[in-house]
């Protein structure tokens, strides 16, 4: 299921640079074509870079398991200044 939603969502990348090169750039049928087919792999490893893929079903009890809730403590110190020049 998983491979024919990722096949979809790219399907549907290609045709979203089919239609912004066509009427954007005005370019000719081939490079419209040449542009959507080089620039869809593309889109799809920089979105894999910036949002790694995840496992939902184990995601949330990983998690659980892994880091108990902890409380984060911030201390604030305040130092004279020295105005001696």
């Amino acid at each position: 299921m998983r491979r024919v939603k990722d096949a979809t969502l790219v399907f549907c990348i290609f045709v979203v640079l089919l239609v912004i090169f066509g009427s954007g750039l005005r370019a000719t049928p081939a490079g419209v074509l040449f542009g959507a087919l080089a620039g869809t792999p593309v889109l799809v490893h920089v979105f894999n870079r910036l949002v790694p893929r995840r496992n939902d079903a184990l995601e949330p009890v990983a998690r659980a398991a892994a880091c108990p809730p902890t409380e984060q403590v911030i201390v604030l110190r305040m130092e004279r200044i020295d105005r001696r020049t």
